[in-house]
């Protein structure tokens, strides 16, 4: 029996009690009215994050959190789970709601999903009182690295400052002469300064390092302007295995740190795109005027500042906006400031492609997000000659002056891996 139970009971037993009394005495006593408070037991109201999904090839634990609301307070809480066995994986939960969901890549069910197909995980969730809710992991099968046959590999490593050759050569090797964009190789705009150099630290050990000046860089050769750039590329003159052709999948692996001392404006600062070329400009299948893909930096003044994976979907026939571009991904900025963080792309380059994405931070193994967009147009060619080209560094808009901060910035990238292959699956 609840306490409450008990506490009517006893309110009773008190109140017969005085009725008895009163028959017995004089006809003049009076009995005291008394009042007695019933709390009717109800049940618990369970909300937040109850559907969520997670790729078939994650090792790392999905988390999540619950909510509870109970008339009963003291009976606001949920049962605990410690790593409970579910269907596909296994499941914790926190009395006050925190829970965590690790998929067991292992189960023979899981490994065999091929890319796109799902499994349903359902997790029974209980408070205090009894109330049950369910927690529902839809798992996502990913092309998994069997799932990937390599057929050409580009690999971009810095050596260390002051040793060995210099970073220009270093890139140039891998993309061939003319894949830099850096303020200081073009007449008229910021020479004398070197705007791409290497270092070495504890964690990722050499690496590149781009520089970004408000007040001194611009845009290639092209005078000021309400822009600025200093980035690497693979282009016409780049080998053909850092393009990407029609129908081909490629996969690009990066790593990248921001200081959180580096300021955004609300207009654009890309740090990695993927361009398309198309040589007659032909608008058939749009063309290569905007890029396909981004990484991106914004300030947003409802939110803070922002990291985005921007998506254009480039123009129709005619030349106009499809109005379909969109952002893949928003999320915080902070999320990746004074960190290493290690970005994953694979893209299938045709009008029904696919493109996959993952950043993850190298100090706690933190999947910061996950992109997997299925029927996706990743193509903008129109002849075979034309194709899909990645670039890295500082793009950004100095539109916005004020937004932005006077002193040198600096982005450190690592390890630039380009692998062109056939997906098996």
């Amino acid at each position: 029996m609840s306490k409450f139970g008990l506490r009517v009971l006893t309110i009773s037993s008190v109140c017969s009690l005085g009725i008895l009394a009163v028959g017995c005495g004089s006809s003049g006593s009076k009995s005291e009215p008394v009042n007695a408070s019933v709390v009717a037991q109800s049940a618990a109201v369970i909300s937040g994050q109850t559907a969520v999904s997670i790729e078939s090839s994650r090792e790392i634990a999905i988390t999540g959190e619950l909510s509870i609301t109970d008339a009963q307070t003291n009976e606001a809480v949920f049962k605990a789970q410690n790593n409970n066995a579910t269907a596909y994986g296994s499941f914790s939960l926190t009395e006050d709601g925190n829970w965590s969901y690790t998929v067991n890549v292992d189960y023979a069910t899981v490994s065999a999903l091929s890319e796109g197909e799902t499994l349903l995980d359902e997790v029974i969730v209980t408070s205090a009182d009894g109330t049950t809710a369910t927690v529902s992991i839809t798992i996502i099968g990913t092309a998994g690295p069997d799932d990937f046959i390599v057929s050409e590999e580009t690999v971009l490593n810095a050596d260390g400052a002051n040793t060995g050759l210099s970073a220009y050569k270093l890139i140039e090797n891998a993309f061939s002469e003319g894949s830099i964009e850096s303020p200081d190789i073009y007449s008229g705009n910021h020479q004398g300064v070197e705007h791409i150099i290497e270092d070495t630290d504890s964690i990722i050990g050499n690496h590149f390092v781009f520089l970004a000046h408000r007040d001194d860089d611009q845009d290639k050769d092209k005078g000021a302007t309400d822009r600025q750039r200093n980035e690497i590329k693979a282009y016409d003159k780049s080998p053909a295995a850092t393009l990407a052709f029609k129908g081909e999948t490629v996969q690009y692996t990066w790593k990248f740190k921001v200081s959180s001392e580096l300021e955004l404006s609300s207009k654009f600062s890309h740090f990695f795109q993927i361009k398309a070329r198309n040589d007659s400009n032909d608008n058939t299948n749009g063309n290569d005027d905007q890029p396909i893909i981004t990484l991106s930096g914004a300030q947003k003044n409802s939110t803070g500042n922002q990291l985005q994976v921007r998506y254009s979907a480039g123009f129709d026939k005619n030349g106009n906006s499809t109005g379909l571009d969109k952002n893949l991904i928003e999320t915080d900025w902070s999320l990746i400031t004074d960190e290493w963080v290690a970005v994953f792309v694979q893209a299938t380059f045709s009008e029904e492609g696919k493109f996959d994405m993952t950043l993850t931070r190298l100090s706690d193994n933190e999947e910061l997000f996950n992109i997997s967009e299925q029927n996706i147009d990743m193509w903008r060619g129109f002849s075979n000659d034309d194709f899909a080209r990645p670039k890295w560094g500082v793009y950004r808009s100095i539109a916005e002056t004020d937004s932005l901060r006077a002193e040198e910035e600096q982005v450190r990238f690592a390890d630039f891996v380009i692998k062109k292959g056939v997906l098996t699956k």
